[in-house]
This record gives C-alpha cells, sequence and structure tokens, in this order.
C-alpha cells in the first residue's frame, strides 16, 4: 500500500469513528446532556484531524507528480 492509499484509508478510519461515536451517543441516550462537551470536542478534532490529513495528502500525490517529473529531467532536491 502506498502513502496515499494509506492516508485514504487512516481518513476512512477517523470517519468510520466519528460515526461510532454518533451511534453510541444519540440524542437521545440518557447520558448524552452530560457528554455532549467532550463528544463535541473530539468530534472537531477528528474532524480536524481529516482536513489535515487532506492536505498532507495533496501534498504527497502533488510532490509524486513533481517527483516523476524531477526524475525524468535528472534533477533532485534535497530536503
Amino acid at each position: 500500500m502506498d502513502d496515499t492509499q494509506e492516508l485514504i484509508a487512516i481518513q476512512q478510519e477517523l470517519s468510520g469513528i466519528s460515526d461510532r461515536l454518533r451511534k453510541i451517543f444519540p440524542s437521545t441516550h440518557p447520558q448524552f446532556d452530560s457528554v455532549f462537551e467532550d463528544l463535541g470536542a473530539a468530534s472537531y478534532y477528528i474532524r480536524e484531524a481529516g482536513y489535515r490529513l487532506e492536505s498532507v495528502l495533496m501534498t504527497v500525490q502533488g510532490d509524486s507528480a513533481g517527483s516523476a517529473s524531477d526524475a525524468e529531467s535528472g534533477e533532485t532536491e534535497i530536503e
């Protein structure tokens, strides 16, 4: 599995975690009011992690395209 596929798999896992949390604590759950704030914060950070991974994914895909053209031109970039 390449980097892109790994990142997509992680994004899907994060989405699945959010779905599972909503199923565990629907608004009708007897303790929903007690966990609402923490659950909301967790959901926020999970969503933010997904956004950051999307940015990483776009960078990796851009670098992959750049690496291929660099390889063709014989140029390499030192990090």
